[in-house]
């Protein structure tokens, strides 16, 4: 077997070779070293995007920046070319992946035709030359998506199994890929990354199953689900949220307070235009990008979401730097909503500007329970960089933020992909748990209330049995068993085996990396590993994470957004349906979601207010050429179970409620069952709007909703609550209040004015 992430990269060793001013290590970090200066005499807003244009031009066009594929490409072009045959060879693979990495696949094609036939003309064999026709098979199958998933984009388009409307109409480079791919299975029968892509070749030429080989053919059982969920339609081109990104952070969350969910999604390179998405109401939206003044602010593979300042709108923050190292010392960008449909960047205000770290992941959350959210950063530090500790900035109720994770505890050194925050011990205090890419996670217990009130925590992590998987990515505190403690789910990240895994999870093989982990809260302090019992042992490299309540049944169901940087690697997401808490049921393909293009932010929501969540997903690699739409699924209904629609308020809790936990009882069966949430935006990968959006099954009646502030720790108690509706509870005010939020159907009429050429 051949390993396909030392394929796709192999053109970055090459750039000591052929790269100007390339002297590595020392020179590199010197050159990455974040010396753009913020103008703080100009409105923060243009000041910040000022800030972020220069540090794209100054940092990120260099051929030391290996996503900067396009620089790379032409620095490649513009060295003599070696007159030895290998160097040659070499060096037109290198230009070729560049390319390819850059989007120009017609380039890049070029590039492997022309190191194909000096390998032709000398007679040579071995390893370089069946990685250059791996390459080939790639971009063609590239090319096709280009020309048809993208220009000619359908809702069914890249989701396995693919269906006969997202058949491929531009053949050709398809056709071609599956020469190549059956040519390479002669000589490797056994390769099943290989075996996998050329079935997905078969099917967007509609070949699948019977059309194709039967010796490399999935048996199409495999793609079976266990459980006949209803089939979510994506219909983001018809809302016209169909946007392209590269990798990027979604928010679904009601940004004006009309009672609407609107969206907001980010792509990660600094050039990629935050987004904000109003709903109408009407089944449509507006894009209000430039009404809200955040023209110039770009960048961020993630968001958060959360009202940091109590005045009762929803802010937005922008962790910016992930995976680039020495050149991600970035600021992560604090948007104050302003409640008029605009946003002021605060970072520099609010002392937030400190932060210049390579960052994914961060969380809001009342760590001293003062009424005032703090915020939480897991910073990337890699061996071979200066060390970037985790940071916690309290809030001083004021509009500032101080930095005190020496003093709290909390200032490890890790490349954290996740962080979270959930009270998993019920002391009335949120502790952190962080997923560490190549090292043991942590967990961390707030120990602030046996501090005498200062922020202090305890790293718990051996005690409470939660440091594994080592290769982690996005987490999640979730309550999956309504026991009313918070459970742990870990998701691995596996890169170098994730497409050989993949595949050996539909042709019987056994995976090479790790599991992700669902930790079982004991409530004693510790944890045990259920994943196998609970039928979530699958082989996946899961990036994007998030859940939310399908089917409204009252029990939480979890969506995978899965994949690499790599082109192999085209692996279809994972939807999974929690069977009452006694295990969990792969639905991905009755209710599809098995979308092959790379998954990362995921954000759950009624969006139409009919009382069941849709799900939003950003799409697209992390290279320049691999941008994707993203896609909307819409939740069919029709399942006959009750709901529920809560919106907490706090007054002495901070006002969004965040950390705040719900006790829903209901008659069910003639039964009585307890049904738990938290507010909060769900997992370290999306944003799920705060409001509590709850199945109740086939309860009767509720007969008592129980609310713990965060905070304050004190228990209030509703009674009389109608299900079926959207209820709006004060903290210390003992009614309840109905909100009148009027359902509507999603426009039929394809809005998308995307330009999808530039991704040709």
């Amino acid at each position: 077997m051949r390993s396909t992430s030392l394929v796709l990269f192999s053109s970055l060793s090459l750039v000591i070779l052929f790269s100007a001013g390339c002297g590595k290590d020392k020179k590199q970090r010197e050159f990455a070293q974040n010396t753009v200066v913020y103008d703080a005499n100009l409105p923060s807003n243009e000041a910040m995007a000022k800030y972020l244009a220069e540090c794209n031009e100054k940092y990120f066009k260099n051929t030391h920046n290996r996503f900067a594929s396009t620089t790379r490409a032409l620095d490649f072009e513009s060295k003599p070319a070696p007159k030895e045959a290998k160097k040659f060879v070499e060096w037109k693979k290198a230009i070729g992946d560049e390319w390819l990495f850059a989007g120009d696949t017609k380039k890049s094609l070029a590039a492997y035709e022309e190191a194909m036939k000096k390998v032709q003309d000398e007679g040579m064999k071995g390893k370089l030359v069946d990685d250059i026709r791996y390459m080939q098979a790639v971009a063609y199958m590239r090319l096709g998506e280009q020309l048809n998933c993208i220009a000619n984009h359908v809702s069914e388009s890249c989701i396995l199994p693919i269906a006969q409307p997202a058949w491929y109409v531009e053949k050709d480079p398809t056709i071609k890929a599956v020469a190549i791919w059956e040519e390479i299975l002669k000589q490797h029968p056994d390769d099943l990354s290989a075996k996998f892509l050329l079935n997905i070749a078969y099917m967007n030429l509609g070949k699948y199953p019977d059309g194709m080989p039967t010796e490399y053919r999935i048996d199409p059982n495999e793609f079976k689900s266990e459980y006949p969920l209803q089939r979510f339609p994506n219909i983001a081109a018809n809302l016209g949220v169909d946007f392209i990104t590269k990798s990027g952070g979604v928010v679904v969350e009601d940004f004006n307070n009309d009672g609407l969910l609107d969206i907001a999604a980010s792509g990660w390179f600094l050039d990629e235009q935050l987004k904000i998405m109003i709903n109408n109401g009407d089944g449509t939206f507006t894009d209000n990008t430039e009404v809200s003044k955040l023209k110039g602010i770009t960048g961020g593979l993630d968001l958060k979401c959360a009202d940091y300042n109590n005045d009762g709108f929803m802010d937005i923050l922008i962790p910016r730097g992930a995976w680039w190292n020495d050149f991600g010392k970035l600021p992560a960008s604090l948007l104050k909503n302003n409640g008029d449909g605009t946003f002021t960047d605060v970072t520099y205000e609010t002392g937030l500007m400190k932060h210049l770290r390579p960052t994914q992941s961060a969380v809001f959350a009342d760590f001293n329970n003062d009424g005032w959210l703090d915020i939480y950063f897991g910073n990337e530090s890699r061996r071979d960089s200066e060390p970037y500790y985790n940071e916690l900035f309290l809030s001083d109720g004021k509009g500032k933020f101080t930095e005190v994770g020496k003093e709290a505890g909390v200032d490890v050194i890790c490349f954290s992909k996740g962080v979270v925050s959930g009270d998993y011990n019920n002391d009335g205090w949120m502790d952190i748990a962080i997923s560490s890419q190549g090292t043991e996670n942590y967990l961390f217990r707030n120990d602030t209330g046996k501090n005498g009130g200062k922020v202090k925590f305890t790293d718990v992590t051996k005690e409470a049995g939660v440091s594994k998987p080592i290769k982690s990515f996005p987490i999640a505190f979730l309550d999956y068993n309504n026991d009313g403690w918070e459970d742990l789910f870990v998701c691995t990240y596996d890169a170098d085996n994730c497409d050989y895994d993949n595949a050996a999870e539909y042709f019987n093989g056994t995976p090479k990396g790790e599991y992700s982990i669902l930790y079982k809260n004991n409530g004693n302090g510790t944890f045990t590993n259920v994943t196998k019992d609970m039928n979530l042992q699958v082989a996946m490299t899961v990036m994007g994470l998030n859940y939310g309540d399908l089917d409204n049944d009252g029990w939480l169901d979890i969506y995978c957004g899965t994949g690499t940087p790599n082109y192999t690697s085209l692996v279809p997401k994972r939807m999974f349906r929690n069977n009452g808490g006694v295990g969990f049921q792969d639905v991905t393909t009755a209710g599809g979601f098995g979308h092959v293009q790379k998954g990362h932010g995921i954000g759950f929501g009624d969006v139409d207010n009919d009382g069941d969540q849709d799900v939003y997903e950003d799409m697209g690699g992390g290279y320049e050429g691999d941008g994707f739409q993203g896609a909307f699924y819409e939740n069919p209904g029709n399942t006959g179970n009750n709901w529920i629609t809560l919106q907490l308020v706090g007054t002495k809790a901070n006002q969004c409620a965040i950390g705040s936990k719900v006790k829903i009882t209901v008659e069910e069966g003639g039964k009585t069952r307890d049904i738990y949430q938290v507010v909060s935006s769900g997992a370290s990968f999306g944003v799920n709007s705060i409001r509590l959006e709850t199945g109740l099954g086939k309860a009767t009646a509720i007969k008592q909703i129980e609310v713990t502030w965060q905070g304050p720790n004190t228990k209030q108690v509703f009674t009389n609550v109608p299900m079926n509706n959207f209820v709006k509870l004060t903290e210390g005010v003992d009614a309840f209040e109905l909100q009148t939020l009027q359902p509507f159907k999603f426009s039929l009429d394809n809005h998308s004015t995307m330009d999808h050429s530039k991704m040709m």
